[in-house]
Order: structure tokens, then sequence, then C-alpha cells
């Protein structure tokens, strides 16, 4: 369990990170920070969403995009 606090904290941590970079270069106008918040988000998107997200809400997910239809 706490294995899973700590990978759940360090993803939590780089997804703020990664929305503190983003409002940055929006502020700074330095547009080429977004080249991390880039590699940031797809590296956030495929290692850490399992971790970060729930089956439960995956289910959810699901089932709202199959109301949808």
């Amino acid at each position: 369990m706490k294995k899973v606090s700590n990978k759940k904290f360090f993803w939590t941590c780089l997804s703020f990170l990664t929305f503190g970079l983003f409002s940055l270069a929006i502020i700074s106008k330095n547009y080429w920070i977004n080249i991390f918040v880039i590699i940031f988000g797809l590296l956030i998107n495929k290692k850490g969403s399992d971790t970060l997200f729930t089956k439960k809400t995956k289910i959810f997910n699901k089932n709202n995009k199959l109301e949808r239809k």
C-alpha cells in the first residue's frame, strides 16, 4: 500500500509541475517551454495514468461513452 501511495504522490507532483510549467510558459510568453510540457504530459498519460486513475474511474468513463452513443 505504501508503494502505491508513493507512486501516486510522484505522479501527482509531476502533474502539478507540468501545469506550473504550462502556466509559466503562457505568462512569460516563452512558448518553447511547452516542449517540456508535452513530454511530461505524454509521460504521465502513458506511465502514470494507471496509478493516478483507479479502475472505477475507467469503468465510469467507459459507461459514459456508451451512453452518449
